[in-house]
């Protein structure tokens, strides 16, 4: 006779247990360390040593703790992307994490978030991470992308960088056998060119003014270097090939230089007008696209140094364009209307007369279904207002394109970027101290369009200029003279480099949680 086996609860109970144990998901253990061809993560003086695995209040420590001075350089020690930048700060300090092309992840914790020379957690994203450090961006081994600090829970340790190395799969492994083995530089590398950016004056840092002409057929770019280089225009493609170059003021001039681009002719190629930057005379020229001169005049007194804004376009439909002129820094906010040989047509003030920041002009040109409006925007020092004006001076439009107290003044441009509306858009972007915020508005100042473009942090102010196709580019200043298209239609993704930040996730392992406790 057979007996059915009894166990007791206890036994149950343990066995469950187990079973539970066995079928539980098993969490990433750590594998024995590989070494990976990197440059080494920090510059300069550091110390460090192999404290991966060490034990931690609730866990072990992951990466190796690489003590630097506060505001050592930061490098990338590979080729690759940036997985993950974080901005704004958490409350686990600022990190970076790349990823290389064969999918392994490192990772940099407790950037800095200071101010130089102080411990206030005050620095903001300018003071952590290197220029163009945002998701998505392609990075080089041996650029800087950051700075080491003490962001996180790492206040009472000092400054150091703690470093991980994972993985494609997401394991991390001590990466101390790498950094014996890696490459240590001096000095580091020029940061590389990132997709849909245009560099036309190299390293040079005043940033550029910018038009789009059509030159026999084909829109190019026409670019003007900022204040501190030479007034140096070069046209070229969209792709950086460069078609002409030339200055149309002495090279010794260091004011900068803007620039337009319209038909004054009627022949149906766009010609080059530029404008002398602040330091310069109210001296207003005309080029054809390889530099040849075709006039000159003066917008204003000869004695008036404060510079001359720029803008093209047909006011009256006789297929001639009319050149628009706005007075810089330290002249009224006189707006003049001249023909290519200098005739003046037209003027009005744009704001109360006193006002001495200077004004920025844009043209919507005249249609068959429209007439020509002037738009115009006030520059440093006077606050973020927006007007619109027929070619008489007769007010229309008026808004704020930020908050009504912000003084860093506005640079504006207009086109038809949506053609289904058939009225067109203007563009705005700060001009200076304000971040990278270009909103679009509708002819009657409605916000109905916003997006970024650089890093979030930047507040060196920019430059932008629209085309009728939907094409926004936009320039900073006080940086790489660099010019990003932003998009070709009126839907604009706010990572400047197009790329899907969900593409590039750190890790389904990096919650918040483990930012904070994987530092430490």
């Amino acid at each position: 006779m057979k007996h059915a086996t009894v166990f007791s609860p206890r036994v149950l109970i343990i066995a469950l247990f187990i079973m539970i144990i066995v079928l539980a998901p098993q969490p990433k253990v750590a594998q024995a360390a590989e070494i990976r061809p990197i440059v080494f993560p920090v510059l300069g003086t550091v110390s460090y040593r192999d404290d991966f695995g060490e034990p931690r209040t609730d866990h072990t420590h992951e990466g190796n703790d690489i003590m630097a001075a506060k505001m050592r350089p930061l490098i990338a020690t590979v080729d690759g992307v940036v997985n993950w930048v974080q901005y704004p700060e958490p409350d686990w300090g600022y990190a970076i994490a790349l990823r290389d092309s064969e999918g392994y992840r490192y990772w940099y914790l407790h950037v800095n978030n200071d101010n130089p020379g102080t411990d206030d957690g005050l620095g903001g994203g300018l003071n952590a991470y290197a220029l163009d450090i945002i998701n998505g961006a392609t990075v080089v081994k041996g650029q800087q992308i950051g700075w080491v600090g003490d962001s996180g829970n790492a206040e009472s340790a000092g400054p150091h960088l703690h470093f991980e190395i994972h993985t494609p799969d997401g394991t991390p492994f001590s990466p101390f056998a790498s950094l014996q083995a890696a490459v240590k530089i001096t000095v580091p590398v020029e940061e590389p060119k990132q997709p849909n950016e245009i560099l036309p004056y190299g390293n040079f840092k005043g940033g550029a003014t910018m038009a789009v002409g059509n030159f026999g057929g084909e829109a190019v770019i026409v670019t003007g270097a900022g204040p501190g280089g030479g007034p140096h225009v070069e046209v070229m493609k969209k792709d950086g090939i460069v078609i002409s170059s030339f200055f149309p003021y002495p090279p010794l001039f260091k004011g900068g230089v803007d620039v337009a681009a319209g038909d004054i002719d009627g022949d149906g190629i766009d010609e080059i007008i530029t404008g002398a930057g602040p330091g310069g005379g109210p001296h207003v020229r005309i080029f054809t696209a390889n530099g040849q001169p075709r006039g000159s005049f003066f917008a204003y007194s000869l004695s008036f140094r404060g510079g001359v804004r720029v803008a093209v376009g047909d006011i009256n439909n006789d297929d001639k364009a009319e050149i628009i002129t706005g007075a810089g820094p330290g002249g009224g906010p006189h707006v003049r209307i001249f023909k290519a040989d200098g005739t003046v047509v037209g003027g009005f003030m744009a704001y109360a007369p006193t006002f001495r920041g200077g004004v920025d002009v844009a043209l919507k040109q005249a249609s068959l279904s429209s007439a020509a409006r002037i738009i115009t925007s006030a520059l440093p020092s006077g606050g973020p207002h927006v007007r619109t004006f027929d070619i008489l001076g007769n007010p229309e439009a008026s808004f704020f394109a930020y908050d009504v107290n912000f003084r860093g003044g506005v640079k504006v441009s207009a086109a038809n970027i949506n053609p289904v509306t058939g009225e067109f858009d203007i563009i705005t972007v700060p001009a200076s101290i304000g971040g990278p915020d270009i909103r679009l508005f509708s002819s009657l100042g409605v916000l109905t369009n916003s997006f970024k473009a650089f890093e979030p942090w930047w507040r060196g102010g920019y430059e932008v200029e629209a085309t009728d196709k939907g094409s926004i580019y936009i320039s900073a200043n006080g940086r790489r003279a660099s010019i990003r298209i932003a998009g070709s239609s009126s839907n604009y993704n706010s990572n400047p480099y197009n790329f899907n930040p969900d593409d590039f996730d750190p890790g389904s392992d990096l919650t918040r949680e483990h930012w904070w406790r994987r530092g430490d």
